[in-house]
């Protein structure tokens, strides 16, 4: 089935890129007739003023005309090789989805990875930074999209109270490749448009990685409403300026005047419309901000609004689009006054219509009477945009790997039902599934060095923050309670404040006692790996002991990992330990791992054979 879905994926490439290469010819056919006719235009213009001639002044006329056209034209080319070359990018991601390319992606989501308020879980189970979860599903493209995803990854947004209908969402997402590309593609071009505009304007404070997603200008903030009026000199200008350019080229067809009176109307009009050239960006600045990629948004809007959906939750986003009094006549007016003032980055034209007609004018009184009627639409927009993309993007998981809808029950007796159940971010042609049933309070699972217990826990543990956030989940069935996830893995010192490995891990475990102490309705899962490592054995036992027997007598299930085989006859006042473990095997004289979880304590030692492997012993 993926793979079917990957050779389409690449077919869809090679017709793109076949496309590309047509139109990137064309581009540069367009781009030669351009230059003719601007040419021809300048010719006929100084051989009109020179002979005072009619005629060329006509020529120069409709060479501009021409012009005109063919600027239009070349726009509305690069428009189409800019939307194939979005498309190919984001088809592109998706093949690396599919192998170990997707951890070259730029965004990783380590700039939501702040030490005092960003769950431990983010860390211990990579759902965040390199080589996480969010690098490889992350399809947002705006600052509120990406905080959303990161935020129901590590349930600093609340998902619980709807993920039967988060499931429903995101699975019909998955279900519609079509939809998926296209609505990326489109947001893909944003980036793209800025990246092209930040370098057009040799601008260095806009950050327009296209992988990384870094489209922050301000998204999430609402478009200035402008509270002073339109002056009204600026009306008069309007009017004065085509007015007195219309009066001096009927005079010059029709009494014979010098044609060199037209350059002088026309820098008059130049000098009227660019001397206040301040102000009238002041009434532009939303045209400014979001003119360039409100017609981006208008059709990521049109492509919500036009589908079909069957799920709850995406038709109530449907209905935000349908049903928002104006929003998208709004957005759509928005993105014709940007059209007409992207005028202004060719400077002939530019300077043609500011001359001539102080054009500048007529795009501030368009962009102050907007702003005026929708300065908050962008945030309303967006909004809606970015609950599409975090949802989309959780929907890449069901695309690129096998899936099922998790169980989830709600009760206080705590049982793990798994059966092929694998990590979602290693592999999917080696990764290695397991099955196993685990319940009881207290969980010990032992066994060799990279033997795959760490990975084990990690497994249980992040398919289970995709089951709450409403995602399928990386197995054939598992079945699980709802928990609330506390995790002692990746345990770090912090030198600046004194506190050691030992110290960490204990602050954890602390964490992790005071809530099971606290009898809360939702039962803890506490996934503790290598427990007390960082003291000496003699310790490091009694103190696990101790620890476990008070974690294990609350509201909770407790998996630990250990090398301690004391562990595995702990006693605890809700019946006997459950003892798992891995194993290694040795196949031509070559230490090798089934990564399969097994009953019973282990037996087998390998840390002699790891190191003799490392050269550092000889045995």
């Amino acid at each position: 089935m993926k793979d079917g879905l990957k050779d389409g994926l690449v077919e869809e490439k090679k017709n793109i890129e076949t496309e590309k290469i047509k139109l990137d010819k064309l581009f540069s056919v367009i781009a030669g007739c351009r230059l003719v006719a601007f040419l021809a235009a300048v010719i006929f213009m100084f051989t009109s003023i020179k002979y005072k001639s009619f005629l060329p002044f006509s020529a120069f006329v409709i060479s501009v005309i021409v012009f005109v056209f063919l600027v239009k034209y070349h726009a509305g080319i690069d428009e189409k090789i800019l939307a194939l070359k979005a498309k190919s990018t984001v088809i592109n991601r998706y093949l690396m989805r599919f192998g170990d390319e997707w951890k070259k992606f730029k965004d990783d989501g380590s700039d939501f990875l702040k030490k005092n308020s960003t769950p431990l879980i983010a860390y211990d189970l990579d759902i965040l930074g390199p080589s996480s979860l969010f690098q490889l599903i992350n399809v947002a493209h705006t600052d509120e999209g990406r905080k959303k995803l990161a935020d129901s990854l590590t349930f600093a947004r609340d998902t619980s109270l709807g993920i039967s209908e988060r499931y429903d969402a995101i699975t019909e997402l998955s279900g519609k490749k079509d939809f998926m590309l296209d609505f990326e593609s489109t947001s893909e071009r944003i980036v793209q448009r800025r990246e092209k505009e930040a370098l057009r304007n040799n601008s260095d404070n806009e950050n327009v990685d296209s992988q990384d997603n870094e489209n922050k200008t301000d998204d999430t903030q609402n478009s200035e409403k402008t509270s002073e009026s339109f002056p009204f000199w600026m009306y008069l200008f309007m009017i004065i300026i085509p007015v007195i350019n219309i009066v001096m080229i009927a005079l010059v067809l029709s009494k014979g005047l010098n044609p060199g009176r037209i350059l002088i109307t026309f820098v008059a009009g130049l000098i009227l419309t660019w001397g206040p050239q301040s102000l009238i960006e002041s009434f532009t600045s939303s045209v400014t901000k979001y003119g360039s990629v409100a017609g981006d948004y208008y059709k990521l809007l049109s492509l919500i609004g036009n589908e079909e959906f069957k799920s709850d939750l995406l038709k109530s986003i449907h209905e935000r689009v349908k049903g928002h009094d104006g929003l998208l006549a709004a957005i759509k007016k928005l993105g014709t006054i940007g059209s007409f003032n992207n005028i202004s980055f060719n400077p002939i034209i530019h300077m043609v219509l500011s001359g001539f007609l102080g054009w500048d004018y007529y795009i501030a009184l368009a962009a102050y009477k907007w702003s005026r009627k929708n300065g908050n639409v962008f945030e309303e927009s967006i909004d809606i945009i970015s609950d599409i993309e975090e949802l989309q993007s959780l929907a890449v998981l069901p695309v690129i790997r096998e899936t099922t809808r998790p169980e989830i029950v709600y009760s206080k007796d705590p049982e793990l039902s798994m059966k092929d159940i694998y990590h979602p971010l290693l592999e999917s042609e080696s990764v290695v599934s397991n099955t196993s049933d685990i319940s009881g309070a207290l969980t010990v699972i032992t066994g060799s060095n990279m033997s795959g217990k760490t990975t084990f826990l990690r497994t249980i543990a992040i398919n289970m923050v995709l089951a709450f956030t409403g995602c399928p989940v990386c197995a054939k069935y598992y079945r699980m309670p709802y928990m609330k996830i506390f995790t002692s893995m990746r345990v770090m010192d912090d030198v600046s404040g004194g506190i050691s490995t030992f110290y960490a891990e204990i602050l954890r475990i602390k964490e992790m006692a005071e809530y099971v102490e606290s009898d809360q309705d939702v039962p803890a899962l506490c996934l503790i790996d290598e427990i007390f490592k960082g003291t000496n054995s003699a310790d490091r036992i009694v103190g696990a002991r101790e620890a476990l027997t008070k974690l294990s007598a609350g509201n909770a299930m407790v998996i630990v990992t250990t090398h301690d085989f004391e562990l595995c006859d702990l006693t605890i006042d809700k019946g006997a330990v459950n003892n798992y473990h891995f194993e290694e095997y040795y196949e031509n004289n070559t230490l090798k791992f089934d990564y399969k979880i097994k009953d019973g304590r282990c037996t087998t030692r390998n840390a002699m054979a790891i190191l003799k492997m490392a050269g550092l012993v000889q045995i």
